[in-house]
């Protein structure tokens, strides 16, 4: 019993928690180094982020994900039709998890 629970905790101590968010991107931004592509969504209020540490209010795509293409067309197309997005964002990074349009 004890040693289940030591890997319960191990496990619960190092697994990211995400969260979904609704709203309508309010802007877009490339980072400074030039990589980074990071959003500023209605109704998402975080100061903590890591994933772009220079903004750290802000959500960003992780370029290492197969459908990072596809996310930042769907992020512009709702940019630009206003329309609103749920994003799961990882709490701890704020790195994009996953994406669908209302």
């Amino acid at each position: 019993m004890k040693k289940l629970l030591m890997i319960l905790i191990l496990f619960l101590s190092t697994s990211a928690f995400a969260d979904w968010h609704k709203g309508t991107i309010e802007m877009i931004a490339v980072g400074y180094d030039g990589k980074t592509i990071s959003i500023g969504q209605k109704n998402f209020i975080k100061t903590d982020c890591t994933c772009y540490p220079s903004w750290p209010n802000r959500a960003c795509l992780d370029r290492s994900r197969e459908s990072f293409k596809e996310e930042y067309a769907l992020i512009l197309s709702a940019k630009a039709r206003n329309k609103s997005l749920n994003i799961n964002i990882d709490e701890a990074s704020c790195k994009i998890i996953a994406i669908y349009e209302d």
